[in-house]
C-alpha cells in the first residue's frame, strides 16, 4: 500500500500515463512500436511539470498545504525536492540525445502548461490568468497532453504520416483527456471558486459537467471508429471500446467515486489503461 501511495502522490503514475499514451500513439499512427529517447523525455517532463506545479501551489498559497493532494509533498519534503531536481536534470540530459527541433514543440507546450501557475498581464488592476476564462483550464490540459503524446511521435517518426491521420488521433486524444479532466474540476470546485476560475463544473453545474464528460468520451470513441475503419486498423477498436466503457463507469459510478485514490489513482490509472490496451493490441495481431 505504501508503494502504491508513493507512485500516486509522487506523480509517477501520471508520468507513466503520458508514457503509455505516447506508446499507444505509435500504434495508432501506423508505426511499429519502438523505444526512443523521446519517451524518456516525455516521462521526465511530465514528472517535473506536475511536481513543480505542486511546489508553486504551496509556495504561492502556504495554506493549501493542508489539501489532501498536497499533504504528501509537505510530509516528505526531501523526497519531493529530489523528484523535482532529478527529473529536471534527467530531462536536460535526455534532450542532448534528441534533435534540437524538439524544442520548437516542447517550448510552446511548456508555456501553455505553465500558464497554470503564472498570471498574464491584463488591463484591469489585477492580473488575469488565462485559466479564468470559462473552461480554459480543461482545454489547456487536453491541448498540452494531445500535443505532447501525438505530435512528438509524429515529429520523430521515420515514415510520412498524412495530416488526416494526425488530425483524427489528435481529436481522439483531446476528447479523451478533456473528459477525464472534468471530474478533477468537480473535485476542485471550492478551490477554483476561491481562485475565481470559471471551470466547466462551476459554469454549468456538477451534473451537466459529468454529462459533458460522458459525451466527450463517446465522441472520442466515434472519432476512433471512423479513424480505424478508414485506416484499416480495426484491431485497435476493441481496446478503445473497452477503455471508453470502463472510463465511463469510473466517471459516473458513485460507489467507485468514494474509493481511496479515486482521482489520482483510478482516473489517472484509466489513462495508463487506455494507452496500455492500445499498445498491447498491436502485439495481439503480430
Amino acid at each position: 500500500m505504501k508503494a502504491l501511495s508513493f507512485i500516486i502522490h509522487s506523480n509517477i503514475l501520471i508520468a507513466l500515463a503520458a508514457l503509455a499514451l505516447t506508446l499507444a500513439s505509435q500504434v495508432q499512427l501506423g508505426m511499429n512500436p519502438s523505444l526512443h529517447p523521446y519517451l524518456a523525455a516525455i516521462f521526465l517532463a511530465t514528472l517535473f511539470d506536475y511536481n513543480f506545479h505542486r511546489y508553486l501551489a504551496i509556495r504561492n498559497k502556504p495554506e493549501s498545504a493542508t489539501i489532501d493532494k498536497l499533504k504528501w509533498t509537505t510530509e516528505h519534503p526531501l523526497i519531493f525536492r529530489t523528484l523535482i531536481i532529478s527529473s529536471f536534470v534527467g530531462l536536460v540530459v535526455v534532450l542532448f540525445f534528441l534533435r534540437k527541433e524538439i524544442l520548437f514543440l516542447l517550448i510552446p507546450l511548456s508555456v501553455l502548461s505553465f500558464l497554470y501557475s503564472f498570471p498574464l498581464p491584463g488591463k484591469k488592476k489585477h492580473n488575469v490568468r488565462l485559466l479564468q476564462l470559462t473552461g480554459m483550464k480543461t482545454l489547456l490540459i487536453a491541448i498540452v497532453w494531445s500535443g505532447v503524446t501525438v505530435l512528438i511521435p509524429v515529429f520523430f517518426g521515420e515514415q510520412s504520416i498524412g495530416f488526416q491521420q494526425i488530425a483524427f488521433l489528435f481529436a481522439e486524444r483531446f476528447t479523451f483527456i478533456f473528459a477525464i479532466a472534468i471530474p478533477f474540476d468537480i473535485r476542485d470546485i471550492e478551490a477554483d471558486t476561491l481562485s475565481k476560475l470559471r471551470t466547466i463544473p462551476i459554469a454549468f453545474g456538477e451534473n451537466r459537467a459529468l454529462k459533458i464528460s460522458s459525451v466527450a468520451l463517446l465522441l472520442s470513441l466515434c472519432i476512433a471508429i471512423i479513424h480505424y475503419l478508414n485506416a484499416q486498423m480495426i484491431f485497435i477498436l476493441p481496446a478503445y471500446l473497452f477503455s471508453v466503457v470502463s472510463t465511463l463507469i469510473f466517471i459516473n459510478n458513485k460507489a467507485i467515486k468514494r474509493l481511496p485514490f479515486y482521482h489520482h489513482g483510478i482516473l489517472d490509472g484509466s489513462i495508463v489503461l487506455h494507452g496500455a490496451l492500445i499498445f498491447l493490441s498491436f502485439y495481439l495481431i503480430s
